[in-house]
């Protein structure tokens, strides 16, 4: 009993471990948007950052840009992040061929708009990639627990109670058997043999 007792604490903090193992991997993924491209190009694009199950927690995100061009070889080249058009989130501004630094930090919900500033002959490529789930994920490995270990207490309860129910049941219940086998007489208790009864014996005359 006490070993199956560990067994099934072993085997709890196994599922413990595991979905808090798998809510990792999902609050890791990202969701990229793409802001500006070769071919889709505007000055000003507003991006809406939408909150995560009604959480007000800022959002990991991280926004990168390219520029390039075949035609010219110098350029003046920027852009500004904006909040609400307002305050200023992240801004770059150089060269064409310059290495422009990836961004990495956190969005709070609400409107956000991109302003590029590119030299003709100038093509932009820009994407800003959101990790939603990040937002709640300490909030997610305390609930997906909580909800685990109330699992496990009410599977017990409902386990006990079963079995303290099923043998109030069997008591009021007599044992009843559908077939009752025939008693067979032994050998020393059966009739004794006439033979009289004997269907070959001699006719009468």
């Amino acid at each position: 009993m006490k070993r199956q007792r560990w067994q099934t604490v072993m085997l709890w903090v196994f599922a413990l471990l595991l979905i808090n193992g798998l809510w990792v991997q999902v609050s890791g993924q990202t969701a990229p948007n793409e802001v500006n491209s070769d071919d889709q190009f505007q000055t000003y694009r507003e991006i809406e950052v939408s909150a995560v199950f009604g959480s007000s927690s800022a959002i990991p995100a991280t926004f990168a840009a390219t520029f390039q061009s075949t035609s010219v070889d110098k350029a003046n080249v920027s852009f500004t992040i904006k909040l609400d058009n307002i305050t200023t989130v992240h801004a770059w501004s150089g060269q064409l061929g310059d290495v422009v630094p990836v961004w990495s930090g956190e969005l709070a919900p609400g409107t956000y708009t991109v302003q590029t500033v590119v030299e003709e002959g100038v093509t932009v490529t820009q994407t800003l990639e959101l990790q939603p789930f990040g937002a709640v994920q300490t909030v997610g490995h305390f609930g997906l627990s909580l909800m685990l270990i109330a699992f496990a207490l009410g599977e017990k309860s409902v386990r006990g109670w079963w079995s303290r129910r099923v043998p109030a049941q069997r008591s009021d219940v007599g044992e009843k058997i559908p077939f009752k086998a025939k008693k067979f007489a032994n050998e020393d208790e059966q009739m004794p043999w006439d033979d009289a009864d004997s269907p070959w014996r001699d006719p009468l005359r």
